[in-house]
């Protein structure tokens, strides 16, 4: 499976078989993880890998852990952007493991049991990861519980070719799958929003903005890398209740 057939066959796995993981999967994920593309490459990020067990040791969640690995993504905090460069990173991170057959989901509701080393970045989200228990990857766009394309584009598409593009931010995963993302196009640009939260919350709000980046990595993941994304100063004012998040350029 390439990578651009991972945006639809990935789907958020949380049933586990428990089996371990190669040591050759886990090696390739560390050398995959090496190589990514942030959104924002000046700001620190910090990637660890854990096993069950030590993720359970330094982290407490409600739920029972039964992925057998996790990836544990700690950032700079005090950068505008941080939140989605995590997301935009923790997603390219799931699109590979989702290439070579193994089930993942983001896990929001861990949380370390203790404050931060001297020096160590702030904790931000996690990954479970390993041998799905009967969860088959999807086949085809549709079977994706996702909102149609034209609940989610919020205007005529500028340019044909952006339609690949647009569907794949569509299919990226999001919290209680509220699908915040919003897109709309002009000239050579795709124009990336998020809806105004229902609720005035900061830590909803925080989950959003990683959504955002999600979004962003399936479509950078679809265009093979062939883009760039901006904040624009001045950028066109967006649909109603949606606040700018980034433009998208796509190389010609």
């Amino acid at each position: 499976m390439e990578m651009k057939s991972a945006i639809v066959a990935r789907r958020s796995v949380r049933s586990y078989t428990g089996e371990p993981l190669r040591e050759s999967v886990l090696d390739g994920l560390v050398e995959f993880i090496s190589g990514i593309s942030p959104l924002h490459d000046s700001i620190p990020v910090d990637i660890e890998i854990y096993n069950r067990d030590d993720f359970a040791n330094d982290f407490s969640r409600s739920a029972i852990y039964r992925a057998s690995d996790f990836v544990v993504i700690r950032s700079a905090k005090n950068a505008k952007g941080y939140l989605q460069n995590v997301g935009f990173i923790g997603e390219q991170i799931i699109l590979w493991l989702t290439h070579i057959g193994i089930g993942s989901c983001w896990v929001g509701m861990a949380k370390p049991k203790k404050h931060p080393a001297r020096g160590e970045l702030p904790y931000v989200i996690s990954i479970e990861f390993g041998r799905a228990d009967n969860a088959p990857f999807r086949r085809l766009p549709e079977d994706s519980p996702r909102m149609k394309l034209h609940e989610v584009i919020m205007n005529e598409i500028s340019r044909p070719e952006f339609l690949k593009i647009l569907d794949a931010g569509r299919l990226a995963p999001s919290a209680f799958n509220l699908q915040p993302v919003r897109f709309f196009t002009a000239d050579h640009n795709i124009y990336i929003c998020r809806k105004t939260p229902p609720i005035k919350n900061k830590k909803f709000e925080d989950i959003q903005q990683i959504d955002v980046g999600a979004a962003m990595a399936n479509m950078f993941v679809q265009c093979d890398g062939e883009c760039v994304f901006v904040r624009q100063s001045s950028p066109p004012n967006p649909p109603q209740k949606c606040i700018y998040e980034y433009t998208m350029m796509v190389k010609e």
